[in-house]
């Protein structure tokens, strides 16, 4: 094998290295989007939660002694 022959085969060698390497790269920036989507959606999911938890606690009225008899009286 000449020295053409060695430099092409290496070639070819890096470019299919580089192939896989972009392919597991779009593979893993899709998988970061997808992350990066849910989150947006859990953090939207919290907010609403707080304010309605908020919204619940703003709202309740003071509690009484008699608010705290046990359930069997």
């Amino acid at each position: 094998m000449n020295q053409t022959d060695k430099n092409t085969t290496r070639l070819i060698e890096m470019e299919t290295s580089l192939m896989h390497l972009q392919n597991d790269f779009d593979s893993i920036n899709e998988v970061v989007l997808d992350q990066a989507r849910r989150i947006g959606q859990l953090n939207s999911m919290l907010e609403r939660l707080t304010e309605r938890f908020d919204a619940a606690v703003a709202s309740e009225s003071p509690r009484t002694a008699e608010d705290e008899k046990p359930p069997h009286y």
